[in-house]
């Protein structure tokens, strides 16, 4: 796949993601204190906890398994999914 291509993809994908539908699910994550994976653009990936949603609702503290907490941009973020243990 080339550049252009995938650059667009992700672009694409991130148009889906944001909106009231990302901050509605992060939320829900966030109340009910579930682990997530969040996947982001850069080809990075979280997998833990949601500490805090800023009030404007454009940037996230999160508790990640291995490198504890990390503030993540909503503008970064490409998928987010329930998180499964290797193998389920």
């Amino acid at each position: 796949m080339g550049k252009k291509i995938y650059k667009e993809k992700i672009t694409n994908e991130y148009t889906k993601m944001v909106g009231n539908d990302m901050i509605t699910k992060l939320e829900f994550y966030l109340e009910n204190k579930k682990q997530l994976h969040i996947s982001c653009i850069n080809g990075i990936f979280y997998n833990g906890y949601i500490l805090d949603l800023t009030s404007n609702k454009n940037l996230m503290v999160f508790m990640d398994k291995k490198l504890g907490e990390v503030p993540i941009l909503f503008e970064e973020i490409l998928r987010v999914d329930p998180f499964r243990e290797k193998g389920e």
